[in-house]
């Protein structure tokens, strides 16, 4: 599902072949902070395909003598992604694993109901700040080093999202949302090269 959710998110910005997809998500630091392997995109592309949410837009001559087939998202998959997006922003887990994806998009969601699902997000999170901060409380005497550590790193992480979901909740109520600027797409290709050779 997070493989079709990209496909269909990317294919918002035009018809585009499978590798050319997965250089755009590379481009975009998508693999920061989560895997898409080239084998489970191209599976998603068929699967995509069959449930009628992309179509082959036309085929085009590779220099190696092949071709590569270039895909179009349907109304059907608009519809399907615009579903997709609103689980990401409901699906339960951290801000990392949950809602980055989602805000590569941002700019396509339903903002009333995003701004809805983020307000619940953000209770949920001060009542998860609310009993961490009460159990370190309540053991900070009997924790050991480590679990002390664990709890304050807890309180710092809900603190720090609470902050963020905070900032966004406003811009998106405000209706400040937008897309990449002209150009972004190209000087975050050269960021993802460069973060591609310091990880190795």
């Amino acid at each position: 599902m997070k493989a079709e959710f990209f496909i269909l998110g990317a294919l918002h910005r035009g018809d585009l072949h499978p590798y050319e997809i997965k250089r755009r998500l590379s481009n975009a630091l998508v693999e920061c902070y989560t895997d898409v392997d080239v084998g489970t995109l191209y599976y998603a592309v068929r699967q995509l395909t069959k449930s009628g949410d992309i179509a082959s837009r036309r085929s085009e001559k590779v220099a190696r003598g092949g071709e590569r087939t270039v895909y179009r998202i349907t109304s059907k998959g608009k519809k399907r992604f615009q579903e997709l997006l609103l689980e990401r922003f409901r699906e339960e887990g951290s801000v990392a694993q949950t809602m980055y994806p989602a805000l590569l998009f941002l700019h396509l969601a339903q903002l009333a109901a995003v701004s809805g699902l983020l307000r619940q997000r953000l209770q949920q999170t001060e009542s998860d700040l609310i009993k961490t901060r009460a159990m370190k409380d309540e053991l900070g005497a009997v924790l050991g080093t480590g679990s002390g550590y664990l709890l304050d790193h807890l309180v710092e992480v809900r603190q720090l999202d609470r902050r963020w979901l905070r900032r966004l909740l406003t811009d998106v109520k405000a209706g400040k949302v937008r897309d990449l600027k002209p150009g972004a797409i190209q000087r975050l290709s050269v960021h993802a090269v460069g973060a591609k050779r310091h990880s190795k």
